[in-house]
């Protein structure tokens, strides 16, 4: 009977396990809209400084719009090129129930949304497309209330920016942007994505023949590298942003995406906040990571005592280092708790059988024999 009241409770959806699993997956997500919240705040008090600057015509000598002549693409293909790559990364993540995964994509991207806004609000640089076109795109009311918000101020000012954040400008709602230039927020969504599907696709192709294995990956590779060139194309012909802009995104997003730290991050929130868990951290350096192409793969990472960092460094056999330790061994052993002292000369006894296996391989190597067959 209890065996029956277990595995009943176990298939209940209002368990406590599925309202953990739930919380779980859900967190993510949700740090991410948070993000993107703190992201359009920071864009609508960009837009507010821009709408009132006295010289907002565009920069000059950009290298994509010299390259690129200007032409008008719809906002829904962008808007669709940046839409579809997150909607593949979530099923095929949630098919491989990668609680890992799916805490470093939406990590990442919460990051990424952070950036973004302080960048902009930070240095408002003049909208790309022009004051003509930004108008156009924000609507005559929208505009003429961004114009009375920067004659705010105080709680005023952050009154009225949480009323066009909740409730939009009389029909218009959301309210569109100006100047929100540095880093691409298309670009960055879609690279990251794609990284994200290329990391799925990499993990599924283990399983697979060597032949097949190869073909997915360039595959994917190929289509990768297709969706991305497709939205930075689009975006310099509309000059949707600056070159700078695109590059930016790209450079960050890859840095964030392979960093160790998110690594280390998902893993401990995978495994339920457990720092030192039994399983490694898994970093993985796409081949699009340039400079380091040939390191391209997946590598592991654990946390390190203090005392290994140290037996590492003396290892280079530096006389500063040698110096160092015995000047502040002495002090060093003095704070010590006698548990931590104990505990040092502990792991310092355990290491005294293999600095002498050390010492007799080096005399044995002096005079190229052995040591085994010494007499």
């Amino acid at each position: 009977m209890a065996e029956e009241r277990s595995s009943s409770a176990d298939l209940n959806p209002f368990s406590d396990k599925y309202f953990k699993t739930f919380l779980k997956w859900s967190f993510p997500p949700l740090i991410c809209a948070v993000c993107f919240f703190f992201q359009s705040v920071m864009l609508h008090m960009t837009t507010v400084k821009y709408v009132l600057l006295h010289d907002k015509s565009p920069l000059h000598d950009d290298l994509g719009h010299e390259l690129f002549k200007k032409e008008t693409v719809a906002m829904k293909v962008l808007d669709a090129l940046s839409v579809a790559p997150p909607l593949l990364v979530i099923v095929g993540i949630l098919l491989l129930r990668d609680a890992r995964l799916w805490a470093k994509v939406f990590f990442s991207n919460a990051i990424l949304f952070v950036l973004k806004g302080l960048f902009d609000w930070m240095t408002v640089l003049p909208d790309s497309i022009g004051f003509g076109a930004c108008k156009e795109r924000l609507g005559d009311e929208p505009l003429k209330y961004l114009e009375r918000m920067g004659q705010l101020s105080g709680t005023e000012y952050f009154s009225a920016l949480l009323e066009l954040e909740l409730y939009g400008v009389g029909k218009v709602r959301p309210v569109r942007y100006c100047a929100d230039m540095l880093m691409s927020g298309h670009t960055f969504v879609t690279v990251l994505y794609m990284l994200a599907l290329a990391d799925l696709v990499r993990r599924i192709t283990i399983l697979m023949p060597p032949i097949p294995r190869v073909i997915w990956r360039i595959s994917m590779g190929i289509f990768a590298a297709l969706c991305v060139g497709a939205d930075l194309y689009l975006i310099v012909k509309t000059r949707f942003h600056y070159t700078v802009d695109i590059v930016m995104a790209i450079g960050i997003t890859l840095l964030i995406y392979t960093n160790a730290g998110m690594a280390l991050l998902a893993q401990w929130y995978a495994s339920d906040g457990k720092r030192n868990s039994a399983e490694a951290d898994i970093v993985w350096l796409p081949a699009i990571l340039i400079p380091f192409c040939c390191l391209h793969g997946y590598y592991s990472v654990r946390e390190m005592e203090d005392q290994q960092v140290a037996d590492l460094q003396a290892n280079n056999e530096s006389s500063t280092w040698q110096w160092l330790t015995e000047t502040f061994k002495t002090s060093s052993e003095e704070s010590l708790s006698p548990e931590q002292a104990n505990r040092c000369r502990a792991m310092e006894v355990r290491r005294q059988p293999q600095r002498v296996r050390l010492k007799s391989r080096d005399r044995s190597d002096s005079d190229g024999m052995p040591h085994r067959y010494r007499q």
